[in-house]
């Protein structure tokens, strides 16, 4: 009998396994990282979006049971067209399963339809634009990192509170920087400040002086540079050369991350405020991920970086936990799901899709600040909780919700 009984085991086994893997789309796990890889936003997401991806895959031993997973990357090139048919060829023929990152609102705003219609997984941690968990609401989409809402709004109640009282805005001319300053318009109306002036720049340009002249006009007590990457580097350093400082007008980043930070030295980033998703000397979980990002490209994560770790790591968990990829499925694993990781000590994802953790109000440090690393660049001001941070849902346009 021991031998039959050794048998049956050996079958049930095989046949549990079987019906696993079967459950599993063409028997592996396909995540793509569609981002900026070379272009203005690369530097916060592109290939060190695909090193947080890379790494949250390795904690599984690059499989889900016995069923491998794989990582495909391209790069969209901010292009929506370029983005939707890309997304389209990985869901239609190479059975991309989740698709993380986007790096541009324009682009996630595309996508986000595609995989809608296609019944996939898109995680967004790059975009900004808060219409990916309002108006624009999928059943497929999760927006993991920030959005300009929690990043405008906390941003105007803090420079409000310290007498900040008079604003211009220098903003991209896209749905993420019309998003950040149509917030931001709003709190700083609520806070009883003033908006005295707004312009516009394409995303990539390289001379600001006008703009800045302008913003230099208005009175204004409150810059704030409503774009990121190579944008904000760029208009920083300009304001700078027009003598912009703490004391004659306060320069706010309300969408950047300690990347750029690090981009513009000590001397051109000290005293800037910005709002951030991810602090990487929060607590042991985010220095670890900070130690083994920087071991394979050298540089701190930037929110969006440890963002896709995050987000990756989570959907792993919720298909190895159903041993099952079925869009709907995750999905719903993923809404019941507290997420404690590298990234945020604590989250949750919302009917709208929105995963809400605190947010950082950050300070740059000077170049005589005392530093325990070369990254040790900022300082935490304060904690933004997530429910304070993020659009209510009382308030949220989603029909998800309704």
């Amino acid at each position: 009998m021991r031998p039959r009984t050794l048998l049956a085991a050996v079958v049930l086994s095989t046949a549990l396994a079987t019906t696993a893997s079967a459950d599993i789309s063409g028997n592996v796990v396909k995540i793509g990282v569609l981002s900026d890889m070379s272009g203005p936003f690369s530097h916060q997401t592109g290939p060190g979006s695909v090193t947080g991806a890379e790494l949250a895959i390795t904690e599984f031993g690059g499989k889900i049971g016995d069923v491998p997973v794989e990582l495909v990357y391209a790069d969209h090139q901010n292009k929506p067209d370029v983005a939707v048919n890309l997304a389209r060829q990985w869901i239609d023929v190479d059975g991309v399963d989740l698709i993380v990152d986007l790096a541009s609102s324009a682009v996630a705003l595309a996508v986000q339809d595609i995989v809608k219609e296609k019944n996939r997984v898109v995680i967004f941690s790059g975009p900004g634009t808060d219409r990916l968990t309002n108006d624009a609401c999928s059943p497929n989409g999760i927006h993991w990192t920030y959005d300009t809402y929690a990043t405008g709004h906390s941003m105007a109640q803090a420079i409000i509170e310290s007498g900040g009282k008079k604003w211009f805005f220098i903003g991209n001319d896209s749905a993420f920087g019309r998003s950040i300053v149509e917030v931001m318009s709003g709190a700083i109306a609520k806070a009883s400040g003033e908006v005295v002036g707004e312009v516009w720049h394409p995303t990539g340009a390289n001379d600001y002086s006008s703009f800045i002249m302008q913003a230099q006009a208005s009175g204004a007590d409150v810059l704030v540079l409503a774009n990121s990457g190579t944008d904000f580097v760029r208009a920083v350093k300009q304001a700078r050369e027009f003598g912009i400082e703490g004391d004659t007008m306060r320069l706010v980043g309300p969408a950047i991350s300690m990347a750029d930070i690090l981009a513009l030295g000590p001397e051109d980033a000290q005293g800037l405020h910005y709002i951030d998703a991810f602090y990487w000397n929060l607590n042991d979980k985010t220095r670890q991920l900070t130690e083994d990002f920087r071991e394979k490209r050298n540089v701190v994560p930037a929110q969006a970086q440890a963002g896709v770790y995050s987000a990756v790591r989570s959907y792993l968990s919720a298909v190895d936990e159903l041993r099952a990829d079925d869009a709907q499925a995750v999905m719903e694993k993923l809404r019941h799901t507290d997420i404690s990781d590298g990234f945020t000590p604590s989250g949750k994802v919302r009917a709208d899709g929105r995963m809400v953790h605190d947010m950082y109000l950050m300070r740059a440090k000077g170049p005589e600040a005392t530093k325990t690393s070369e990254w040790d660049v900022v300082d935490l001001v304060a904690t933004v909780s997530g429910e304070n941070a993020y659009r209510p849902l009382a308030e949220s346009g989603c029909a998800l919700v309704k």
